[in-house]
């Protein structure tokens, strides 16, 4: 029995060790017919293994072949393999099956092709096939698979396929997932598959992650074949999913296609067809069918609609507020974000209502074609707010390089209203009620918008032309734009063209402008003809013809051509009329503020001429520096002068037109003018609202010098009969919070403009002023104030902030103070004449407080404050005298008055109070108060629009005391006296009887020791 035990364990290791060494003693190449022969009856097409052959039984059975190859020599669709590794269960090999834990093939390469019949090219098959009979756990492959289409002659070919996956058997269910190479993008993929419930094809589930490419496939469905044509019945979706971002971190707007698909060699049908385009909550969704055309020229045809889109919601912002949208450069984003569909494609669009820039767009119908390069629009029609039909056919967009052209057609019977919208705003800003009408070959980029063979008619005006805005990849930029036409307005082409294209913030690097109109409209002026050709560039600024002109005869003619290499050139613009007002009225679409000043000249006929110049120059002492000097030369019937500007910019700063740079250089600018009527000038200085006129000789010379941005020294002197002010110093208008230091100085000027007073009104003549004037941070100060008025001086300070509450705070000090003219020009009764309506004064337009002191105040009728003093006060409704106190008789006389507008005119309220007065200080003219002590209580009310209406309506009462009081002519003997003469018979009659009296009455007084006198007014 041990022997027997002995032998078999020899007998097994000897086996044992035989399975371990004996295979690397065997030549299994010999065996190469068997493997091919067993390989070939379990695949069903001729196998052929080129290369190595090789087996283990032991750790694991195990088969490696190398260069494998299945199908004929004639096939044209054959399987390659490098490398094929299988490790075999011991266990099913031992129950006699074929059953791989693990089939590792790499380098496979797959060439499948479709006939013209639609047909997969398979290898040939020597019988059927028994892939059921193979069954494996694991699978791994690498390779390649390339379909080749007879039809098309194209080939799709992945490459680089890496796979790991589950396998029940090469005839049941696959679940695995890997990645490959497609036209040189890597695409993650998920793949399950299984037998369908009838068992005639087999149910597919791909999914296609995004990876290097934003993009998600969802495949789902059966696949079948029939006669070796693939048959697919699924449903497919085709997504950008939200979140991802392009180079640069930028968002990649979402989309969104399904459809459920009937495929078969020959088409696709897409049923349920879903599309959806940007985030979520805010997408634009159309549904329809579709259908797919494959062969030699595959076609995607789509219908697809919406009821109604929210376009502002899908452009809104993260913060939810949408911004104006604008219409090409709209459509442009639009066609050049579209993704390009791999085959050519035609889609038909319609949409019964878009809200698109807060407004409805109607019954919209577009034809989109795509060759796989381009997006063309056919046909987009809409109907826009206005009651306008815009058009645009054959816009096409360029993928790689956003380009959009297009034929645009545009008719409205409302502009203003589609103009307000294309611009995004809720109030009409570009007026005109006639038709528009455009019509032109719209191209945009992303760095051009041009419209050429442009018609137009615009507000009642035609032009033709074109017009283009390029912006080069080196950073510049050009604008272009030729016009001709019969008339044009100027207003409404600007609005309109902003409208359109957006308005540009900078100005272009180059430009060329040729303009040729019979009639132009600028600022309501007609202009009769606008003839100008201008442009400039690196190296040249040039208007090579410029000539406008106004009906009556007013010319404005003129050139410049400017060497920006050198910094040289030159400018010279001339304008003549018969008159003045001609020359105003031509410049005043250009130069409004020069035109306003002119006007001041007047309309007396006579021939006016004005002229500029300006010259540039090499610089003979700095180099670097270029001498620039400009002259405006003025004359008319009424007014001569001129100005010259004089500057030494940095050349680098002219050739560049570096305006920051070109306000740093220093600047001198003078001025002299003169006129033999003074109201002429001081129209032109716009000081008529300030100094009255006068019909006599006047000059004014001016300097300012400095810096653009620093502070600037300036001088001015206005001279002439009633004419005499000078003001010198410093100002910084340029600054953030402009400021200013000046010394001003008036002689013997009438300002009665300024108090709204009569040229003739005693107040406002030959008064003298001088004072340090400053303006920091929006207040105007008037420190060591200095003035003579009516022949009384006044000194203090006085200061203002320049703000809506306009605050004025202020001391002053004068030496007589009338205070009924003063009261007068408070309430704006000064200047007007008893009956007139009341000027506004000082009731409104300011807040704050100024207090006032004066050695003598007079009040009407000749009595005298010694001395007075009290405060002005507003705030901004009610004006305030108050606490006014003065000294008067030895006693003290206290007043307040409030005055305020009403409904009926202004009303007045005043206190007034006396005490410890001595009554013969309280006169009127010739009337006088009792001698005595004297105290009153009085309250007064008015109310009227004119002082006669004060006057009249004028109410109060008052409480009169008198302590101490003689009264003459008041003699109680004249009762003795009058007795007496009735006694003895001398008063015969009345008139003896007041010859008896009189001497007597006023040969005393009347003395009274305390009485107190009630009264009223009104």
């Amino acid at each position: 029995m041990q022997t027997t035990l002995l032998g078999l364990a020899i007998a097994f290791i000897v086996a044992l060790v035989a399975a371990l060494i004996g295979p690397y003693f065997i030549d299994w190449n010999q065996f190469r017919p068997q493997f091919e022969a067993e390989a070939t009856r379990v695949v069903g097409a001729p196998v052929r293994v080129a290369g190595k052959l090789d087996a283990r039984l032991l750790p694991t059975p195990s088969l490696r072949l190398r260069s494998v190859v299945v199908g004929g020599a004639n096939d044209l669709g054959k399987v390659r393999a490098d490398k094929l590794d299988v490790e075999f269960s011991l266990g099913s090999l031992m129950r006699g099956e074929w059953r791989a834990d693990e089939l590792t093939i790499n380098g496979m390469s797959l060439d499948l092709g479709l006939d013209s019949q639609g047909r997969v090219d398979w290898p040939v098959s020597s019988g059927k096939f028994n892939l059921g009979s193979l069954a494996i756990d694991r699978l791994n492959l690498t390779g390649r698979i390339a379909l080749h289409d007879a039809t098309s002659h194209g080939t799709v070919e992945l490459n680089d396929i890496a796979f790991s996956g589950d396998v029940r058997s090469l005839a049941g269910s696959v679940r695995g997932d890997g990645n490959f190479m497609l036209s040189g993008t890597r695409y993650p993929f998920r793949v399950s598959s299984g037998q369908s419930v009838d068992g005639n094809g087999t149910r597919v589930h791909l999914n296609i992650d995004p990876g290097a490419r934003a993009l998600s496939v969802d495949l789902d469905g059966v696949l079948s074949f029939e006669s070796r044509a693939p048959r697919f019945d699924g449903a497919i979706v085709l997504a950008i999913p939200a979140g991802l971002k392009a180079q640069g971190d930028v968002p990649i707007t979402p989309w969104r296609i399904s459809a459920r698909v009937k495929a078969d060699p020959a088409s696709a049908r897409l049923e349920q067809l879903e599309t959806s385009y940007g985030a979520e909550e805010r997408a634009l969704k159309f549904t329809g069918l579709g259908e797919v055309r494959f062969g030699a020229s595959p076609l995607l045809r789509a219908a697809i609609s919406a009821r109604q889109l929210d376009a502002d919601r899908f452009a809104a912002k993260d913060t939810g507020a949408a911004e104006p949208l604008r219409l090409l450069p709209v459509l442009r984003a639009l066609t050049a974000e579209m993704p390009q569909a791999p085959i050519a494609t035609q889609i038909e669009l319609n949409a019964e209502q878009i809200m698109l820039g807060g407004r409805p767009v109607q019954n919209l119908a577009a034809d989109l074609r795509s060759d796989t390069r381009f997006w063309t629009i056919e046909r987009l029609d809409f109907r826009a707010p206005g009651a306008t039909q815009l058009s645009l056919n054959g816009a096409k967009a360029q993928a790689d390089l956003s380009n959009f052209t297009g034929a645009l057609s545009v008719e409205s019977s409302d502009p203003d209203a589609l103009v307000t919208w294309l611009q995004g705003r809720s109030d009409v800003s570009y007026r005109s009620k006639k038709p528009l009408r455009l019509q032109g070959n719209v191209t945009m980029a992303s760095g051009r918008v041009a419209i050429e063979s442009m018609k137009a008619e615009i507000d009642g005006g035609g032009v033709e032309g074109r017009v283009a805005l390029a912006s080069r990849q080196a950073g510049g930029s050009r604008f272009d734009a030729e016009l001709k036409g019969e008339r044009l307005d100027f207003d409404a082409v600007a609005a309109f063209a902003r409208s359109l294209a957006g308005p540009q913030t900078e100005w272009p690097d180059e430009a060329l402008v040729s303009l040729d109109i019979d009639r132009a409209t600028s600022a309501g002026q007609e202009l009769q003809p606008f003839v100008a050709k201008l442009g400039y560039g690196p190296n040249t600024i040039s208007i090579d013809q410029f000539r406008i002109g106004i009906a009556g005869g007013a010319m404005l003619e003129g050139w410049a051509k400017f060497n920006r290499a050198d910094a040289t050139g030159k400018l010279a613009l001339n304008s003549s009329a018969a008159s003045v007002s001609q020359i105003t009225a031509l410049l005043a679409p250009f130069a409004p503020a020069l035109a306003s000043r002119l006007d001041g000249i007047g309309t007396n006929p006579g021939p006016a001429h004005l002229k500029l110049t300006l010259d540039v120059n090499k610089n003979s002492q700095k180099a670097d520096r270029a001498s620039a000097r400009a002259v405006l030369e003025v004359a008319a019937p009424q007014l001569n002068g001129f100005a010259t500007l004089t500057a030494m910019p940095e050349v680098a700063a002219l050739r560049g037109i570096d305006l920051d740079a070109l306000r740093r250089s220093e600047f001198s600018f003078e001025s002299k003018l003169s006129s033999d009527h003074g109201r002429v000038l001081l129209a032109v200085l716009g000081l008529d609202r300030t100094v009255a006129s006068t019909e006599v000789p006047a000059q004014f010379e001016g300097s300012v010098t400095g810096v653009w941005g620093a502070p600037l020294r300036l001088k001015a002197k206005l001279s002439g009969t009633g004419l005499d002010a000078e003001v010198q110093g410093t100002a910084e208008p340029w600054a953030a919070e402009p400021r200013a230091s000046v010394n001003v100085s008036v002689r013997g000027v009438s300002f009665a403009p300024l108090l709204d007073l009569k040229p003739g009104d005693a107040l406002a003549q030959s008064m003298n002023l001088s004072s340090r004037v400053s303006l920091t941070r929006g207040k105007v100060k008037f420190d060591d104030l200095d003035s003579a008025i009516a022949g009384s001086r006044l000194r203090g300070r006085v200061a203002m902030t320049l703000d809506d509450e306009r605050n004025v705070e202020g001391e002053v000090g004068l030496d007589s103070l009338d205070l009924a003219p003063a009261f007068a020009l408070a309430i704006g009764a000064a200047g007007h004449d008893m009956a007139e309506p009341l000027g506004t004064g000082l009731l409104k337009g300011w807040r704050g407080r100024v207090v006032f002191q004066a050695l003598r105040g007079v009040l009407p009728g000749g009595a005298e404050l010694r001395p007075v003093s009290g405060a002005l006060k507003s705030d901004g409704q009610i004006l305030s005298f108050d606490t006014i106190k003065g000294g008067i008789g030895g006693g003290e006389a206290t007043a307040s008055v409030d005055a305020k507008q009403s409904p009926n005119g202004i009303a007045l309220n005043a206190r007034v109070q006396l005490a410890g007065v001595d009554g013969s200080a309280l006169r009127y003219r010739g009337m006088a108060m009792p001698a005595g002590r004297a105290s009153m209580q009085l309250t007064l009310s008015s109310q009227g629009r004119s002082a006669s209406a004060l006057a009249g309506a004028l109410s109060g009462t008052g409480t009169l005391t008198l302590d101490s009081a003689r009264v003459a002519g008041l003699d109680p003997r004249a009762f003795d006296a009058a007795i007496r003469a009735s006694d003895n018979g001398q008063a015969t009659d009345d008139s003896r009887l007041r010859q008896i009296i009189d001497p007597v009455l006023s040969a005393g007084a009347l003395s009274v020791r305390s009485a107190q006198i009630p009264f009223s007014l009104g």
